[in-house]
């Protein structure tokens, strides 16, 4: 006997059929899958969703379903998957546990960072399949709340051996929220499975002609195959035409979808209508709706005989498209009637949000107490950290607000918190809404913030520092923390813009923040940050001499604060917020850090900079504050790339990278050119020059300067001084004495003198000289004696470098080390001190070679070989053959981290650490962590 079939709704499904047993394999077997499956609406997406459980014997099955509805509410399409396994929470690191509680409305803290909520949602999915494989299940992805669509995004692309498969089911157009998922592209069914498929619904004879209409129709959609085919004699084709023109398929099939509801007797399409407004499907709350309308269980029959519906534990539409048609069906003041039965017999208590929404949709004219519950609503929204539902709440809530004065206040506020998830264009069309005549000088003050860093986002070359300084003196007068984050907002604008600015520049700001006068007290971590900023200000009007002692009293102040655990604030979640941040936020770690690193860069304290940027990597990393972490990582890879530690911080960037999309934050553009420098990378710069040009035409100008820094230091390494100098000459247009002037000054000294203009040289280390005698660091002495020996003459340039190679040499700065000992090797060559010469050289190029900088350790080498001496490449190693993660793995087990640890610094989860672990001891031929950091020794050329 030959095998059955497959169903009909799997007929012409072989290929995905296939793509999914794999996948359920894949899970047995210890790995992890995510797959998001794409179609259009009728291809047979939950379908395949139901075979998918169906194959999975012996994992455990959680499930989803995305509804459409304009209400948005906080991540409750991640707590209908995770509901059953919460009992595992406890389980989970406390920060985890807290964030993921709150989230749920649970417990009771500070709104959690969303990041938080992904790996708090990633660990509690790989605790529950510790027990057996888990497969996540979740239909119609599309219409998740934004939230949940943002952590589960987050979740599929951490996965890796945890034994959890992931499976979202979007309706084409492409939902970008879910790209760099592994898909699976579901197509229409060609015409002989569409024959197949509609010969199981259509038994007996057919004529010829119907069936190949139906077919032709269809265009290959099953669904369409078998709703034509229910409407075949009563539904006339050319009727729907309309609705092909305008939706195509799925328009006829919402046409023939309508045309069976509106034959269904009017208490049927009543009660289907308060099943469709309610979108969690609850039997009890519709029937509670029903009876308020004079309505029983016993009207859904006749479309749960039409195959319209199920009712069960859940009421279910037989496809969305019929929830669709059944709203479209109905008149307006149906679906108002609806919504109020609806908010009548939902629970205050219990989920006053639902409750709310539906009074406010049920409401005709304008009505206070509807508006004050959505205000409330979007209160408890913020507070669970759902930004796009309490902006939601707030603006309709604006709108049925009665007062003109009230009305304006809640614009105000809905405006604000759509500026803080992320709709630019939007808060400024609700600030339309906020009449400034009916509100007091703090919210007109507030408009003026709003619109300024909207601009700040979308245009900061359109005088953004101005428009932010004027609301930082007009906060000012009202509130002093939201003023002070307001000014160091239009420093950053003015910085960033550089000399592309039109309108107020940084040394207007910097005016403004000194003429500053706080009306009410702060505390100690505002007084700080506002010392800090006072001395910033001071640096950009009369330079290092009289600004060097303010800031490092500010410094010393900065770091005398408290390191109590930290959480995410608002202000922190985009790397171009700057220093200081939202309305009332209180000025805590994650404020403080970031203004603290550019102080102690400023003053080039390699130990501070470096204690300061790993304690703000560290926080974020702790607190899983993943959107401050790329601010953090801003501040901590260059340093680590001028300790020496390239692979390293090539390694930890491109993690964070992996786990923060460019979606989430624009890339920082010069990121690329920074490695590509110190590995003489020139295609790699030309990439990032051409990044770096495109975001300064937005009028970004401060990463024009970070890429003449870059090119300076790449064309410097490979001996190509013009270009060097060319490149660090266009600094000259920008505010670099703010954190790089004596990261730029060096290279520019060094290009000069070794292009022949010693007068150029000599204005540059003028600079430095300055800046060198004001901060007092061996960092900034060394870079200036390094720099002085090459314009000086040799009765006074030995002991200028020795001097340099002294002081770099107490600092943590390696590469600037390894140039001064270059340098040195360079001169005394040329003196005929070859062997003098040798030392030296050998010294540079084994540390460059170590660290990574290929194009300063081929100079090295030439050089070396000048003196006839022969440099020999060493071979690769096993090391080599680690990947990115696998070497950062590697690296904090061999620092005695435990696989928790790493995980929590990684965002993977424990059984994933291990799985890498298992294959980094594979390759390198180890067995326990002890010989770890032998094996991952890099091995450097030899000279001989």
């Amino acid at each position: 006997m030959a095998p059955p079939g497959p169903a009909p709704s799997l007929i012409g499904r072989r290929r995905e059929r296939e793509r999914l047993d794999r996948l359920v394999s894949s899970l047995r077997g210890g790995e992890s899958r995510s797959l998001v499956i794409r179609s259009e609406a009728g291809l047979g997406k939950s379908e395949l969703l139901d075979y998918l459980a169906d194959q999975a014997t012996g994992c455990r099955v959680l499930r989803a379903v995305g509804v459409e509805s304009e209400m948005e509410l906080p991540l409750s399409g991640l707590q209908q998957l995770c509901a059953p396994i919460l009992d595992g929470l406890d389980a989970l690191p406390e920060p985890q546990a807290v964030a993921l509680g709150v989230a749920f409305g649970q417990r009771t803290g500070p709104a959690p960072d969303r990041f938080l909520v992904g790996l708090a949602a990633l660990s509690l999915l790989s605790h529950a399949a510790e027990a057996q494989p888990l497969l996540c299940l979740v239909d119609d992805a599309q219409w998740l709340d934004q939230a949940s669509a943002q952590v589960l995004a987050f979740v599929a692309r951490r996965l890796v051996a945890e034994s959890v498969g992931l499976v979202l089911a979007v309706r084409e157009p492409v939902d970008e929220r879910f790209a760099a998922i592994d898909d699976l592209t579901v197509s229409p069914l060609d015409d002989d499975d569409a024959r197949a498929l509609l010969a199981t619904v259509m038994p007996g004879p057919v004529d010829p002609a119907v069936r190949d209409r139906i077919i032709a129709e269809a265009h290959g959609n099953p669904l369409a195959l078998v709703e034509l085919h229910r409407g075949a004699d009563a539904l006339d084709f050319g009727g729907v035409a309309s609705a092909v023109g305008r939706n195509g398929v799925a328009g006829r099939i919402e046409a023939s979808f309508r045309h069976r509801v509106e034959a269904l007797p009017s208490e049927t399409r009543r009660i289907l209508l308060i099943t469709a407004l309610e979108p969690v499907g609850d039997p009890v709350l519709v029937l509670g709706a029903a009876e308020r309308l004079g309505l029983d269980a016993s009207a859904f029959t006749p479309a749960v005989e039409d195959e319209l519906v199920e009712v069960g534990a859940k009421v279910r539409f037989r496809h969305p498209l019929v929830r669709s048609a059944v709203v479209t069906a109905q008149s307006a003041a149906d679906r108002r009637a609806a919504h109020l039965a609806l908010a009548a017999a939902t629970d205050p208590d219990t989920d006053p949000d639902r409750r709310a929404w539906h009074l406010a949709e049920g409401s005709i004219g304008l009505d206070e107490d509807v508006a004050a519950e959505l205000v409330a609503s979007a209160v408890r929204a913020r507070l669970r950290g759902g930004l796009v539902a309490a902006a939601m709440f707030h603006a309709r809530g604006a709108s049925l607000t009665p007062d003109a004065q009230m009305r304006s206040r809640r614009a105000l506020m809905a405006a604000e918190d759509t500026f803080r998830a992320g709709g630019m264009q939007q808060a400024l069309r609700l600030l339309d809404g906020a009449e400034p005549e009916l509100l007091d000088e703090h919210q007109r003050a507030r408009i003026d913030l709003v619109r300024g860093q909207v601009l700040f986002y979308v245009a900061p070359g359109r005088n953004a520092a101005g428009a932010l300084l004027e609301a930082a003196r007009r906060l000012e007068q009202h509130d002093s923390d939201a003023a002070l984050a307001t000014y160091a907002n239009a420093y950053i604008a003015a910085v960033l813009v550089g000399s592309r600015a039109h309108g107020v520049g940084l040394a207007e700001v910097a005016r403004g923040i000194l003429a500053a006068r706080p009306v009410e007290p702060l505390n100690a971590g505002a007084r700080a940050a506002a010392a800090a900023l006072e001395g910033l200000a001071v640096l950009a009007i009369d330079g290092y001499g009289a600004a060097a002692p303010r800031l490092r009293e500010a410094l010393d102040a900065l770091r005398a604060l408290d390191r109590s655990p930290i959480a995410d604030p608002p202000a922190a979640r985009d790397p171009r917020r700057g220093l200081g941040g939202d309305i009332g936020d209180e000025i805590g770690a994650l404020r403080w850090l970031p203004l603290a690193c550019l102080v102690s860069r400023v003053l080039l304290d390699d130990d501070a900079y470096t204690q300061l940027a790993e304690e703000f990597v560290g926080a974020c990393r702790r607190e899983g504050a993943l959107s401050s972490l790329l601010m953090a990582m801003a501040e901590w890879y260059p340093l680590q790339l001028m300790s020496g530690n390239i692979a390293h911080a090539e390694e930890q960037y491109a993690a964070v990278r992996d786990v923060i999309t460019a979606r989430d934050f624009p890339e920082l553009p010069d990121r690329e050119g920074w490695f590509a420098a110190y590995r003489g990378d020139a295609v790699a710069m030309g990439q990032s020059r051409a990044l770096v040009q495109a975001r300064g035409a937005q009028g970004e100008g401060q990463w024009l300067l970070s890429n003449a820094l870059q090119e300076g230091v790449l064309q410097n390494s490979t001996g190509r001084y013009a270009e060097a100098l060319a490149a660090t000459s266009a600094a000259d247009g920008h505010p670099f004495d703010i954190g790089l002037a004596a990261w730029v000054l060096p290279e520019h000294v060094e290009a000069a003198a070794r292009a022949g203009e010693p007068d150029e040289a000599r204005r540059s280390l003028a600079r430095l000289h300055e800046i060198a005698e004001a901060t007092g660091t061996d960092w900034a002495r060394g870079l200036a004696s390094r720099s002085a020996a090459l314009v000086a003459d040799d009765r006074d340039a030995e002991a200028l470098y020795l001097a340099a190679i002294s002081e770099l040499g107490r600092t943590r700065i390696t590469t600037a080390t390894a140039r001064a000992h270059l340098l040195y090797g360079e001169w005394l060559r040329r003196q005929n001190r070859r062997v003098e010469a040798r030392e030296a050289l050998r010294r540079a190029h084994d540390l460059f070679t170590r660290m990574g900088a290929h194009a300063f350790a081929d100079r090295a080498a030439r050089e070396l070989g000048a003196t006839g001496e022969v440099v020999h490449r060493g071979a690769d190693g096993p090391v080599d053959e680690l990947t990115a993660q696998e070497r950062q793995i590697a690296r904090l087990a061999a620092g005695g981290n435990t696989n928790p640890e790493i995980g929590a610094q990684l965002f993977l989860s424990p059984r994933t650490v291990e799985w890498h672990l298992r294959k980094v001891f594979t390759k390198l031929g180890v067995t326990s962590r002890r010989q770890l950091a032998r094996a991952l020794r890099e091995p450097s050329a030899s000279v001989g």
